[in-house]
This record gives structure tokens, C-alpha cells and sequence, in this order.
């Protein structure tokens, strides 16, 4: 599998995919990069914590300069990261948690 190249069709089914990415932690951080660089249709975030040190450490996405992220969620810090790896790709932002979204939000 490694070196393969995707196919065109499989590429055109990748950007219909949406993926919901909750709690963006170090791995979600590094998942969410990879689906974006693919190309997928989509990407929301959710995760409704603010910017600390202790993620700033452990998030790549979260900008070093401090005045970036004061007083801002996770999501939106992350969010404007992800779109710097691919303008292509639509990322956006949910409130909440995944026990407030109904069904339809599915």
C-alpha cells in the first residue's frame, strides 16, 4: 500500500466525506491534519476548552504566541490552522458537546 497513489475516483470520493472531530488533542490534532491534507469534504471541530499552556504544549495547530489564542476554544484556534493546510477543504466550528447534538445534526 505505501507509494500508491490514489486513483481518480477514489480521490473524487474523498471530498465527499465530513468528519466531526471531538476533543482535539494531540492524536485528534494530527488526524484532523492528515484528513485536511487528503482533501476530504469537510472537517467540524468541537471542543468547547479554552487555549492553556498545557495544550498549547501538546497542539500542534495552536500558534506559539500567546496573544493568538487568549480567551479563544481550542476550535477556533485550531480551525484557522487547519485551513492554512488546505483552503480546499471546508473547516468549521460546532458548539457543545456530543450529548447536545440530536440526530439530524448526523
Amino acid at each position: 500500500m505505501e507509494g500508491e497513489e490514489l486513483t481518480e475516483q477514489e480521490t473524487a470520493l474523498l471530498t465527499k466525506f465530513h468528519i466531526l472531530a471531538s476533543g482535539i488533542k494531540g492524536t485528534v490534532a494530527e488526524y484532523c491534519k492528515n484528513t485536511v491534507l487528503a482533501r476530504v469534504g469537510s472537517v467540524t471541530l468541537m471542543d468547547d476548552r479554552l487555549v492553556t499552556e498545557e495544550a498549547l504544549n501538546a497542539n500542534f495547530l495552536i500558534p506559539p504566541d500567546e496573544n493568538a489564542y487568549r480567551g479563544k476554544t481550542l476550535t477556533e484556534i485550531c480551525c484557522d490552522s487547519l485551513r492554512d493546510f488546505n483552503p480546499m477543504v471546508l473547516v468549521s466550528v460546532v458548539k457543545g458537546d456530543l450529548t447536545t447534538l440530536g440526530t439530524g445534526f448526523f
